[in-house]
């Protein structure tokens, strides 16, 4: 199966394409069982890589509907560009509106939450469950609710990047609460373990798990402001390079740099506090007196 299709997981799928609808499918794009997709005639459909759909969901797409990359939708979530057109009088109830959708990056669509149409979703969207959504929704927010209450979600401007395979991270705890303004990004391409998932209890630590693709990796260096090298094991994706690559700081403890660069910065694991200085010196952060 080629990587832009619809790997489609479980049994039962309900789809329907018209021959002139247009399509857009990115790269490992999942359905799972009892999901139904219905493109009408001449309407467009946008699934970016990696959009998730979990089971009993629905997107009915008449008109215009884009999924961004990264997106996932959770079970008997429905998505509609489309509306029934009733008049006070019932003669005929076949009549339909109709409005793009459009979902961005990275979102998150609780169970059962309803999309309407004509609505625009941002990126890094998270939608709770049951929520019925009419109206426009900004990047980095959260929604929930009958009456559609947005909360801003908040983002760090002081953030770092760790790509690993092992749950040994030099120094973890230590760093987290002596940099409590800035966000930690930790992803690792297999599940995280236990021992990885406790770092949770740190309010600026954000894990990633199954994180693959070497677009995400490239977006998440570039939103980052350095890359620190402090993981055990074997190095990810060649990971230090693609950073220096992107003139990104690279940071590295002596114990565990995986590669030997001028430009890369290493400092001894015996002396964290050295790391945490040159961390809050790139990031112009005030030193504790």
């Amino acid at each position: 199966m080629s990587e832009n299709s619809i790997r489609f997981v479980g049994n039962f799928h309900s789809i329907t394409i018209h021959p002139s609808a247009k399509l857009e499918i990115g790269r490992w794009v999942e359905m799972r069982s009892f999901s139904s997709l219905d493109v009408f005639p001449g309407a467009q459909l946008k699934l970016g890589d990696s959009v998730f759909i979990n089971e009993h969901c629905t997107i009915r797409c008449a008109h215009s509907i884009s999924i961004g990359s990264g997106t996932m939708i959770g079970d008997g979530a429905r998505i509609y560009d489309q509306d029934h057109l009733y008049s006070s009088y019932h003669i005929d109830h076949w009549g339909i509106t109709k409005a793009n959708v459009s979902i961005g990056k990275d979102c998150w669509i609780g169970a059962n939450a309803v999309i309407t149409k004509g609505v625009t979703i941002g990126d890094n969207v998270i939608i709770g469950a049951g929520t019925v959504v009419t109206k426009d929704i900004p990047s980095n927010s959260t929604i929930h609710g009958t009456g559609n209450i947005i909360k801003t979600r908040y983002q760090s401007p002081y953030q770092v990047a760790i790509l690993t395979f092992s749950d040994k991270i030099e120094h973890l705890s230590y760093l987290l609460e002596e940099l409590p303004e800035v966000d930690f990004h930790i992803a690792a391409p297999t599940n995280i373990s236990e021992t990885l998932m406790a770092y949770n209890r740190f309010a600026n630590c954000h894990l990633y798990t199954r994180f693959s693709g070497p677009e995400r990796t490239v977006s998440l260096l570039q939103q980052v402001g350095c890359y620190l090298d402090i993981n055990e094991g074997a190095e990810v994706d060649n990971i230090v390079q693609q950073a220096l690559s992107l003139s990104k700081p690279v940071f590295a403890f002596d114990t565990v740099a995986h590669q030997s660069d001028s430009r890369i910065k290493y400092f001894s694991s015996d002396s964290p506090e050295k790391m945490v200085e040159a961390i809050k010196e790139t990031f112009g952060l005030k030193f504790n007196e």
